[in-house]
């Protein structure tokens, strides 16, 4: 058995360097999809904080856009955390679709990485 050291560490962070060298559709979609929530995150933030200040607001359709290209969980998320636009069916409503068209493209996305990773 080897003793655990930095160059097992540098070995497995190469071996990863590499593994996403030849899958880049993994990370790519991975990196998107964190950013793109992490962006709807700060966006009901920041409309938050702009309707307590009364001033310039995000605009329903914008969020809601934001929700339907990827960042469902972010809108949801943001909605509970900052307790923003929970009164809002139809906001709420459009937003659970958005998450499940979301959840729809994440799933064909994992399939489309799994055919890649598996197949080609």
């Amino acid at each position: 058995m080897q003793p655990r050291g930095w160059m097992n560490d540098m070995q497995l962070f190469q071996d990863l360097i590499i593994w996403l060298s030849l899958y880049p559709t993994v990370w790519i979609t991975a990196v998107y999809l964190t950013l793109i929530n992490v962006l709807v995150l700060l966006t009901m933030w920041w409309d938050k904080r702009r309707a307590k200040n009364d001033g310039w607001r995000v605009s329903e359709a914008t969020l809601l856009v934001m929700g339907f290209i990827g960042g469902a969980i972010g809108l949801i998320v943001g909605m509970f955390i900052f307790r923003h636009k929970t009164r809002k069916r139809l906001f709420q409503f459009l937003t659970i679709f958005g998450l499940i068209i979301s959840l729809i493209i994440y799933w064909l996305e994992y399939r489309a990485i799994l055919w890649h990773l598996f197949f080609v």
